[in-house]
């Protein structure tokens, strides 16, 4: 028998629970509705698991186990075995979200983010944004997007109800400063571009497109065009809570400005702009999130932010300014760290890089003050990055959300495996790391994509030393991948998007290896020639399995942009050939 309660007085937050785990039934107590919930989660995890440290289950906890005795669940219509257990448990950090990126190339079908917000509601994740650029069906402008392109209004209305019914907001996430190079590249838009677009949306290169159009900020009818855009976005979003971006206006004071804004006027031109929006949005009873690099160059004009607003704390690399989340709370600013699954521009995540990311932010975060955790899922340059490839990253940042200092390595393996692979074999972590790692060296998606005779001389091409044995990793992580796809039951889409980026990791590999034979003189012209004409071959048949993989959980927007570059690709190889 399960008993549940909500009983306020059970943990020291809003979003805790105190789990009872006895022979003879289970009793839980939330301290809300929602910590009743999380510990349901939790029970998930358990039965999932067979106990251990299970995703979200934190070293604070006040937890007792016996690990001889097994109590009986319900659980899916069958009756489960827990082990007994007393768990009290509360989160780190109020808000736990994800970001994912839905612009940059794939288009997820509304089946997969239900699937998606499923996932992340097991995990205790309570903020999922979707960050748009232009896939939205704007009903001021359908020719910015259409319904085969983007995500509709009732779409969106669907997808909200469902978050809302897991103790999810669904937030927008909308670029209405910076990278706006869909919109602004348009006819009738150009002229609100502080640098006006030269091409179309289609002749736009991918690193093109990635540095978009930045709104020309001076110009009364700029301000027209965001509020018509966040009109539309606020109509079909409930969160109390939007997120207006602010990120990277590159050509800020650079174009038509150049004479009216100095750096010290740049400034104070850009915290207008965030601004006017914010006062959009909060004349129709939201609060508003934007990012932190243009204000960290900017820190005495940080009392001019609204105070109500939330400032979204970035960086994904060793490099990244960790501490100076200190500095934004100390602002008084409401605070969110956001650091990311280093999927981007790469084949394969670079799982270890984002796992030093992830855990040095919310180490930084709890220290600091800040009251959120946003981990980052983004899709530069066409978005080749497949989502089952992110799924340790995400899993990482919902447990890391709930519990800052939560483990991570092979202890992190042993209770995320089942998650990724659907199997307690700890071989197919340990396997994904390693084949990852070259990505910590190189964006192993741009190179693979890049023409020979520029990869030849990329500053970040890996040495043959690093191929070899990536190589190897992405060869045994096949074998592992077929033979755990052949024993696999139910939805087996996770496994065969693994299997098709450790395809293209095998492709790269040998890409690379080729530039380093024909650079480094060794082997012979015909050989050379034989080698391209079957990486080009291969590139071919990979194609299609990666097409596949694309239609099975995204609208078909964006692919054509993929096939042409993989056709590209084979190409360029067949004239080394």
């Amino acid at each position: 028998m399960v008993r549940i309660a909500v009983d306020a007085t059970q943990a020291p937050h809003r979003d805790g629970y105190r789990l009872h785990v006895r022979k003879d039934g289970i009793e839980l107590a939330g301290a809300s509705p929602a910590g009743g919930f999380y510990g349901l989660q939790t029970l998930a995890q358990l039965q999932a698991l067979d106990w251990g440290s299970g995703v979200g289950i934190p070293p604070k906890a006040a937890a007792t186990r016996r690990p001889t005795d097994l109590a009986e669940s319900p659980h899916a219509g069958n009756v489960c075995t827990v082990r007994c257990c007393t768990i009290t448990d509360w989160p780190d950090f109020a808000t736990r979200g994800l970001l994912h990126d839905i612009t940059r190339g794939k288009v997820p079908t509304l089946e997969t983010l239900k699937q998606l917000v499923d996932r992340l509601a097991f995990l205790k994740i309570n903020q999922i944004q979707l960050y748009m650029e232009h896939a939205f069906v704007f009903s001021f402008d359908p020719d910015i997007c259409g319904p085969v392109d983007g995500l509709t209004p009732d779409e969106i209305h669907e997808l909200d109800v469902y978050c809302r019914q897991r103790f999810i907001e669904l937030v927008p996430a909308l670029a209405t400063f910076g990278h706006m190079g869909r919109v602004l590249s348009m006819p009738r838009y150009r002229h609100l571009a502080e640098i006006e677009a030269s091409k179309s949306w289609s002749e736009m290169s991918w690193p093109e497109r990635m540095r978009g159009q930045t709104l020309d900020c001076m110009n009364p009818e700029s301000q027209r065009l965001v509020d018509r855009m966040w009109s539309d976005i606020l109509e079909a979003f409930s969160a109390p809570v939007v997120n207006i971006c602010g990120d990277e206006p590159w050509d800020l004071g650079q174009g038509k400005n150049r004479g009216r804004l100095d750096n010290a006027r740049k400034g104070e031109a850009y915290v207008a702009q965030l601004c006017r929006t914010h006062d959009f949005c909060a004349r129709r009873g939201r609060k508003t999130q934007f990012w932190s690099d243009v204000l960290r160059n900017y820190p005495h004009l940080l009392h001019r932010l609204p105070a109500d607003s939330t400032l979204l704390h970035w960086g994904y690399d060793d490099e990244s300014d960790y501490e100076a989340t200190a500095t934004f709370v100390a602002a008084g600013l409401p605070t969110f760290v956001c650091p990311g699954t280093s999927g981007w521009k790469r084949i394969l995540n670079a799982v270890e890089l984002a796992e030093r990311n992830i855990h040095t932010f919310a180490m930084a975060g709890r220290d600091h003050g800040a009251t959120g955790l946003v981990n980052t899922d983004w899709g530069d340059q066409g978005h080749f990055n497949l989502l089952a490839c992110s799924w340790h990253g995400i899993a990482l940042g919902a447990a890391a959300g709930w519990t800052a200092d939560h483990p991570v390595g092979n202890d992190f393996d042993a209770c995320a495996g089942p998650l990724i692979f659907g199997t307690m074999d700890l071989a197919g972590p340990r396997l994904l790391r390693k084949v990852s790692r070259i990505g910590e060296r190189c964006e192993t998606w741009r190179l693979l994509w890049m023409p020979l005779h520029a990869v030849s001389t990329d500053t970040t091409l890996p040495s043959s030393e690093a191929v070899h044995e990536a190589r190897e990793h992405s060869a045994a992580f096949l074998r592992w991948l077929g033979q755990t796809q052949a024993t696999a039951g139910g939805d087996t889409r996770d496994l065969a998007e693994l299997s098709v980026a450790a395809q293209f990791m095998d492709l790269f590999t040998e890409k690379i290896r080729l530039v380093h034979a024909v650079s480094g003189g060794t082997g012979d012209a015909l050989s050379h020639r034989d080698a391209c004409r079957d990486l080009a071959e291969r590139m071919d048949q990979s194609a299609g399995a990666y097409s596949a993989c694309w239609l099975a959980r995204n609208k078909e927007t964006g692919l054509d942009d993929i096939r042409r570059a993989l056709s590209a690709i084979a190409e360029d190889l067949r004239d080394h050939g």
